[in-house]
């Protein structure tokens, strides 16, 4: 997420009463009689402190879904995730064998595997396919919402890109009118 984005949007949930606490593991949890009490350190090391919760919502990522397909069966290598390893055509090490979307490397996205899912047909019938992964837009479905396209401003100083800003005001988004 591009940095000044993601200041804006920490802001706006922070206003929704939402507390970050970055670079801070949980060493432990315990149920009480009204909620949870988690022990929690800085990452890096230091002294633990305390937080009493009602609830604790934890958010550790999505999983392919490739348990109990027998890949091993066949031979089709996974990484330590359980994800199919596959080449830039979208073939497996098993001839005949191609992967796409939330069972390979990559972004969990419904419109990344639509677009893996064109290329690899296109593969497989002799054509070139191609996936820009840049065109692939990302959502955080939160409120406000929060969706990018593109290299973040970041990844292109990095790259040594020239570039410029462009900025839209949100009030004269349609969509953001009607939902304000």
């Amino acid at each position: 997420m591009d940095g000044e984005v993601r200041k804006q949007f920490q802001r706006s949930l922070e206003k929704q009463k939402m507390k970050f606490m970055l670079k801070t593991k949980v060493v432990s949890v315990d149920t009480t009689g009204s909620g949870v009490k988690l022990t929690l350190e800085p990452a890096a090391g230091g002294e633990q402190t305390t937080l009493e919760a009602d609830v604790v919502l934890v958010s550790a990522g999505r999983t392919p879904f490739t348990a109990g397909l027998q890949l091993e069966k066949i031979g089709v290598e996974t990484d330590k995730m359980g994800r199919i390893l596959v080449n830039e055509r979208f073939a497996s090490n098993v001839l005949g064998v191609y992967a796409i979307g939330d069972v390979i490397p990559g972004p969990m996205l419904a419109h990344k595997a639509e677009e893996d899912g064109v290329a690899c047909v296109e593969y497989i019938a002799g054509k070139e396919g191609h996936v820009d992964y840049d065109l692939v837009p990302g959502v955080v479905y939160t409120h406000p919402e929060v969706a990018s396209v593109g290299k973040t401003e970041e990844q292109v100083i990095d790259l040594g890109v020239e570039y410029r800003v462009g900025k839209f005001p949100l009030l004269a988004n349609s969509r953001a009118k009607a939902i304000e």
